[in-house]
């Protein structure tokens, strides 16, 4: 059986060259460039469009903008646990030595399983130390609130502070009024990390 070609207008004809692909979608169509990948377990490489931009009678209007892929997202709390990375007295990390951020780590999953320090960290065990992990998150939280004047408690508004990460692009979510007038009375900036 013939594979049929689907007719377009002139205008629109002249720029389907080898290695691209037109869309219609309502009244507008769109130039994407065609490529195609081995996917496993697929019998035939399955096709792979790459966005041009839109055909116009006057020419293509080439698009500027990155597709970014949603499939492969990942949104991790943010705001919280840079906080209390950030704010982590030396007076509580001393006396653990080179344990604190093994420590910290813990501390911080125990308190936001969705932390973004879990991302870049491997995480140990609690079984892997012999310290009482409430005693060191009470120990914390007193000695951040004497140095800072705030607790892990009211830190905890942060949490809806997220690290949104989408292929190689990081971005933070909003961060609203009140976080905002938070992070600046204890001078924490949530820069990419």
């Amino acid at each position: 059986m013939p594979k049929t070609e689907k007719k377009y207008p002139d205008w629109v004809q002249k720029h389907r060259a080898k290695g691209t692909t037109v869309k219609k979608k309502g009244d507008s169509y769109y130039l994407y460039k065609r490529t195609s990948r081995r996917v496993k377990g697929k019998k035939y490489p399955q096709p792979v469009d790459t966005y041009i931009g839109i055909i116009t009678p006057e020419g293509v209007i080439q698009s500027n903008k990155k597709k970014i892929s949603l499939t492969d997202a990942e949104v991790w709390e943010y705001g919280f646990s840079k906080a209390v990375w950030e704010l982590c007295p030396d007076d509580w990390k001393r006396p653990l030595g080179d344990d604190w951020e093994d420590v910290l780590s813990i501390i911080l999953l125990k308190q936001s399983p969705t932390s973004y320090i879990q991302r870049n960290r491997t995480i140990k065990k609690e079984s892997d130390f012999r310290y009482q992990f409430m005693a060191q998150t009470a120990s914390l939280s007193r000695r951040i609130y004497k140095k800072h004047g705030i607790g892990l408690e009211e830190l905890h508004k942060l949490e809806t502070i997220y690290l949104v990460c989408l292929d190689k692009v990081e971005i933070i979510s909003r961060v609203h009024e009140e976080q905002e007038e938070l992070l600046k009375k204890i001078q924490v900036a949530l820069e990419m990390c």
